[in-house]
């Protein structure tokens, strides 16, 4: 029902309910060369690169500067090497491009540098089928396309309650080629909504909703996904809190309401709101993503950004996929069975036995404990850096290895100059 006096649109609940009825309860979000696959739900919580930071800290200079084309190449290659990120969003804007194509140029521009499902955002009608026709032509069809969803996109309300023209237009569009959506609610506690975290789930869980409303109004069974990246405001700097402990209940209430409507969720995790990678961004990362993915999102987005999410690191990238297989490791049942109890050996070796140089100790130990790649277990040694300078010094020499060493699956020639036509076409309408 349209209220043209106050433009308010409200759903019927026999609107509402036909919609969740429609809606999709199991999503593939598939990647090009469908060995990174990810069905959600998938009986464990699937892990993200965070997305459109519009500044970087500089690998090589240390400094801290505006994001380009080439920065979002360099994310998106580092990603595609870590196993932990099952699905990449384009980190970084690629502000040294035109306003007018910077979306297209950022889709085409991840497609090279990964093989893993592309999440990407849309903001107008244009910018969605332009979307469409790159990620169409690189499945191999529109029909493909449908099939094995290489592409879904987050289409933001605008908090409080609004659903924008033009990311409305592009969730119609993706909607109606089966593109999944990705309604992410972005309510600021004391600012888009009342102050409580109950009054900013409310808002939250409305605006997904009428999303959900609007994607199934365009195209019967079309895929949506339940999402909240919600938090408070800092009352004492007016910025958004993405790590605050408010945050992460949201994330947890909102994984409640996303089981309890019957769909799949994204929500906020390994999110900090520090401005350099250390001490803050460790606790914060990994405090945020356990809360979420022992509430049992199905995906978790927030790898590699600092600053509420404005700002990427390469270096913050490869500790966060530390931390992420960390708290992975924490949520994995440990398995019981005769090969893991290993009753014989026990009664064998009995009281005071040693198991270091026993055969089952070493073809074993991977598969029993997990070690870190950069976390240092090896206590103090003279002369050696310590702490946060150490830790700095390995995620800076492994981003730049996997940078300089990774190389992700190419496009094909003629399916590159495809996708590199959409933009080129953009450019000139």
């Amino acid at each position: 029902m349209v209220d043209a006096g106050s433009v308010r649109v409200r759903f019927s609940n026999s609107v509402l309910q036909e919609a969740l009825r429609l809606a999709p309860k199991e999503i593939l979000l598939a990647s090009r060369d469908g060995r990174h696959d990810v069905r959600v739900p998938g009986g464990r919580p699937y892990v993200t690169s965070d997305g459109a930071g519009v500044n970087v800290w500089d690998l090589d200079t240390g400094e801290r500067r505006g994001s380009t084309q080439r920065d979002l190449a360099d994310l998106t290659r580092v990603a595609d090497a870590l196993d932990v990120v099952d699905a990449v969003w384009p980190m970084a804007v690629a502000g040294d491009v035109p306003a007018e194509v910077h979306g297209l140029v950022e889709a085409v521009t991840v497609f090279e540098n990964t093989s893993k499902h592309v999440q990407h955002e849309t903001t107008s009608r244009k910018d969605a089928e332009g979307n469409v026709e790159i990620a169409a032509a690189i499945a191999g069809g529109r029909e493909e396309l449908r099939r094995r969803p290489i592409l879904s996109s987050v289409q933001c309300p605008v908090s409080p309650l609004i659903l924008e023209a033009g990311s409305s237009e592009g969730l119609i569009v993706l909607a109606r080629a089966g593109v999944p959506v990705v309604p992410i609610s972005m309510v600021l506690m004391g600012g888009s909504s009342p102050v409580d975290p109950s009054s900013a789930l409310v808002v939250s869980t409305a605006e997904n909703l009428a999303s959900l409303c609007l994607a199934q109004a365009a195209a019967r069974e079309a895929p949506v996904i339940f999402s909240v990246c919600s938090g408070p405001i800092d009352m004492r700097t007016g910025s958004f809190a993405s790590a605050a402990p408010e945050a992460g209940l949201l994330s947890a209430a909102a994984v409640d309401m996303a089981r309890h409507y019957g769909f799949p969720c994204l929500v906020a995790g390994f999110v900090s709101d520090a401005d350099s990678p250390g001490t803050q961004a460790g606790a914060e990362k990994l405090a945020s993503g356990l809360v979420s993915m022992l509430a049992g999102a199905d995906l978790v987005s927030g790898l590699g950004a600092l600053e509420s999410d404005s700002c990427m690191s390469l270096e913050q990238l490869v500790i966060d996929a530390d931390l992420a297989e960390f708290a992975r490791e924490m949520l994995d049942p440990f398995r019981v069975a005769a090969e893991t109890v290993q009753l014989d050996l026990l009664s064998r070796l009995g009281p005071a036995g040693n198991y270091l140089k026993e055969k089952s100790t070493l073809t074993r130990f991977r598969e029993a404990i997990w070690m870190p790649r950069l976390f240092s277990r090896e206590g103090y040694a003279p002369g050696r850096d310590l702490g946060e300078p150490r830790l700095r010094a390995a995620a800076k020499a492994r981003a730049t290895r996997l940078r300089k060493e990774h190389v992700p699956a190419p496009l094909d020639k003629d399916v590159r100059e495809a996708a590199w036509s959409v933009v080129e076409r953009a450019g000139r309408a």
